[in-house]
């Protein structure tokens, strides 16, 4: 699978708040870093379970989550744009072999490079 097809999914995840959209497209080594935690998380099934708690969250506030994918000249490549009330951020993301091995929350402007 191509990453822009790869980009699509995770939105499509987020869209539908449904962590399962995700879940078989992790390779089994993947980690997620967040410009708000300091830790990395390692792991396919850590990750699921963290968004699975986490869309749930959102459910129960009843805040909606808008979601677009954007094509970032610097970095040459789709992230997802995640908007709630006044705040924003965008998931950038890493595959390989047709899987996602990491993904990146960060503020929309801030990139790597």
């Amino acid at each position: 699978m191509e990453h822009k097809e790869l980009v699509a999914i995770v939105a499509k995840a987020w869209a539908s708040l449904d962590a399962k959209i995700i879940a078989p497209f992790l390779s089994k080594d993947f980690e997620y870093e967040s410009f708000w935690v300091f830790e990395t998380m390692k792991g396919k099934n850590n990750y699921t379970d963290y968004l699975t708690g986490k869309f749930q969250a959102i459910e129960k506030s009843g805040n909606v989550v808008a979601v677009k994918t954007l094509f970032q000249d610097r970095i040459n490549q789709d992230v997802v744009v995640l908007g709630q009330g006044d705040s924003g951020a965008a998931l950038q993301i890493w595959t390989e072999d047709g899987l996602i091995t990491k993904m990146w929350m960060r503020p929309i402007g801030l990139l790597l490079g």
